[in-house]
């Protein structure tokens, strides 16, 4: 596959060649990075640009001055391309490349000139030229005298953001359009649920949610820096924060279920409809319209589509919504977003885009029977709309590049969308590179995408889910690393990417970021598991508590409820005096994981005080960091505690009773510094008056942070008590 990768991008450079267009690519000298990788370099003899040496800014083409960067925004228009000027120049007859997102820079003789067919291209040319004099200022070398030719191998290229679970402040959103516009991310996929201030449907809104107002003004805000704000309101599935609320009973497909519409009540369409208005109204002068649609797991069965589902198919059925969507969507002047699983499960054919277990064999199989199900409905699938493949893996299953192929040959737009935290945790990010299709992190993003370049798909989204609402920042590695690829498919090596990503956005270096992310993300793996008999805090079987039964993918028990249960029996017991030494014995595994992590604890500790001091921008990355690594030490420290107490020994055991007692007093001081840091950049609870939204999903559980410490919570309830009688 990445033979076929490299022989296309290898036939574009031999065209641009012939066409005298660029020659061999070289590489920036040490230690100029710019990110995402150019297309192409070339340096050229003479003086370059030393760090504060540019004044003035030169504009031509009737232009007017873009948003620059810290560097940039302090020179003052001249009029003359002179030593010490930067020259933008929009010139539409340029024709060194079709994309109006492509530039070429070039730096010689204490000068810079910038030339684009497209207002855009000169922003992206700026950001270029912004990094390189940030290199510049933070290593006291002159940029070297160069031209650079780039434009994007993929034209939307989009980071998710979903507020499903939480909200963070809104100065943190402007901040992020300036960051993800440095790396050349063109749109954002708001997926509001209801952290938008609906006017037609304000039942739906949140207390503290977003006013329409609020949202416009960061949609114009982020066009200005060329990024287009898609707003994502989810549709047929998915519509908890929505059915939730009695007033709407009569609209769910189950009246005792809050997880889908009716697709043929009228009344859904009036709702939704409501709701996108408002979302259109909120991203004003935006192309996309996300209409959601995935893991529709319960329709088909009220008296309503029961008939419909029963002799046209399910499939019908689902494309009876995405019709109506769509042909609302084409009125109001959007193109709809769909997520594309469920027309391919009910074909016969997903599994095969995402399971592992399916060889090709039984995929091509799989797909001979899928194709004339889902070609006998072709004329049904909306031609407005795009179709987006979603895969959050490295997306090389047989049946995920079926279903990229059947979209392209039957005139289907297709996108593609990764994950920058498939693992769906809230602590570090797993980032494992060499377990084949067991892999995780950034290598999945780099992958999928750069299957969509070979299949000639033109959109990509990285997804950023708040199932367990991480805090944003543990998303934006992943997110700067689709920026690289989107842009440049076959650019850096994962290492050279991690390289990149810690100079430009912290101006630091390490020689092993991957080991160092592994060994923090060891310690979570330890969090997750350390107190519960089986699985972990985020298996289903240890999330789902007493609510109501909405899992998808589970079959239709109406009326089902999770029963009432005692949760301290998912935990373990506690050492037994009488029988001193058993406890330990059956959790040696735990104890033993728990001791190499502190044994660790100092070093990584110090590495990352030490990341924090050096870091030259960004540092609030860095002290979330270190407040989620000593809130994930705190399991294996209590652990450790309890094993000193596993003792027939008196007055060791008395030692490991006072350790326990600061273990759990070093838990709350670490929760509450952890709560002081998240609140510094988003809202850690909801207003008293929001009505619950409870479902399968971690964070749903709780109206502030504590749904992260429930078992925390219950464990040393338990050892209050077992304290009691030692």
């Amino acid at each position: 596959m990445l033979i076929n990768i490299r022989i296309t991008l290898v036939f574009c450079l031999v065209v641009f060649f012939q066409m005298g267009m660029i020659r061999a690519s070289e590489k920036l000298p040490v230690p100029f990075k710019i990110l995402p990788q150019p297309q192409n370099i070339e340096l050229l003899k003479g003086t370059g640009l030393e760090s504060g040496k540019l004044q003035n800014l030169i504009l031509k083409g009737g232009l007017k001055p873009p948003v620059m960067g810290e560097i940039l925004s302090h020179l003052t228009i001249g009029k003359s391309a002179e030593k010490g000027s930067l020259s933008l120049v929009l010139d539409t007859a340029f024709s060194a490349f079709p994309s109006e997102e492509g530039y070429v820079l070039t730096i010689t003789g204490g000068k810079a000139e910038i030339i684009s067919r497209g207002e855009a291209g000169l922003f992206y040319g700026c950001q270029s030229l912004e990094q390189l004099l940030e290199d510049a200022r933070d290593f006291q070398k002159p940029v070297p005298s160069c031209k650079i030719t780039d434009f994007p191998a993929l034209s939307y290229r989009a980071v998710h953001f979903d507020v499903k679970h939480h909200l963070d402040h809104m100065n943190y959103y402007y901040e992020s359009i300036d960051r993800l516009a440095r790396y050349k991310i063109n749109a954002v996929v708001f997926e509001f649920e209801d952290k938008l201030r609906y006017q037609r449907q304000p039942l739906v809104g949140a207390p503290q949610s977003i006013s329409i107002d609020e949202m416009a003004a960061l949609t114009r805000y982020a066009r200005e820096r060329h990024i287009e704000i898609t707003p994502l309101v989810q549709g047929l599935g998915h519509a908890t924060f929505i059915l939730k609320h009695q007033e709407y009973e009569g609209l769910r497909e189950l009246s005792w279920n809050t997880w889908a519409f009716c697709p043929l009540h009228e009344g859904t369409y009036q709702v939704l409809f409501d709701l996108y208005r408002d979302a259109i109204e909120a991203t004003p002068g935006s192309k996309y319209l996300h209409i959601g649609g995935d893991e529709i797991g319960n329709i088909g069965l009220c008296p309503r589509c029961k008939p419909m589902a029963d002799k046209e198919g399910m499939l019908s059925l689902s494309l009876y919504w995405l019709k109506r969507v769509c042909e609302f969507a084409k009125e109001n002047n959007r193109i709809p977003i769909f997520w594309d699983d469920m027309p391919l499960k009910h074909g016969g054919v997903y599994e095969s885009t995402y399971s592992d277990e399916v060889t090709k064999s039984e995929a091509d199989k799989a797909w001979e029977k899928g194709i004339p199900k889902l070609d006998a409905l072709l004329s049904d699938f909306p031609k407005n709309c795009v179709y987006m493949r979603w895969n959050y893996s490295i997306a090389m299953q047989p049946g995920n590049i079926h279903a990229l192929d059947w979209y392209k040959s039957r005139g289907l737009k297709a996108m593609i969308a990764t994950a920058t935290n498939p693992g769906g945790g809230m602590m570090f990010a797993a980032d494992e590179r060499d377990k084949g299709s067991a892999s995780a992190g950034i290598i999945t993003i780099k992958s999928f995408i750069q299957l969509a370049a070979e299949r000639k798909i033109d959109g990509a989204l990285c997804t950023a889910w708040d199932d367990a609402s991480p805090h944003m920042e543990n998303y934006w590695r992943g997110f700067i690393a689709s920026a690289e690829y989107c842009w440049f498919p076959e650019g850096r090596t994962l290492e050279e990417y991690d390289n990149a990503w810690l100079q430009r956005e912290f101006g630091v270096t390490m020689t092993d970021y991957v080991g160092f992310n592994r060994q923090l993300y060891t310690g979570s793996d330890l969090w997750y598991e350390a107190f519960f008999r089986n699985g972990n805090l985020l298996s289903d079987e240890n999330v789902l508590q007493s609510m109501m039964r909405v899992e998808h993918w589970l079959p239709v028990l109406e009326g089902q409820e999770k029963k009432q249960f005692d949760y301290t029996t998912k935990l373990i017991e506690l050492p037994d005096p009488k029988s001193p030494g058993s406890w330990s014995i059956k959790y040696k595994d735990r104890l033993d994981r728990s001791l190499i992590e502190m044994n660790n604890y100092k070093a990584l500790s110090t590495r990352l005080v030490e990341l924090y001091n050096s870091s030259k921008r960004k540092r609030y990355y860095w002290e979330l960091s270190m407040a989620l690594y000593d809130f994930q030490m705190t399991s294996p420290r209590l652990l450790l505690a309890l094993n000193r107490c596993d003792t027939a020994d008196k007055v060791k055991r008395n030692e490991g009773i006072e350790k326990v007692h600061l273990a759990m007093e070093d838990f709350n001081r670490v929760w509450e510094k952890l709560k002081q840091v998240y609140g510094k950049t988003r809202f850690i609870s909801y207003p008293t008056n929001y009505i619950p939204d409870r479902y399968f999903h971690l964070a749903s559980q709780r109206e502030d942070l504590s749904w992260m410490i429930q078992p925390e919570e219950m464990y040393h309830a338990m050892i209050e008590k077992w304290l009691q009688n030692q």
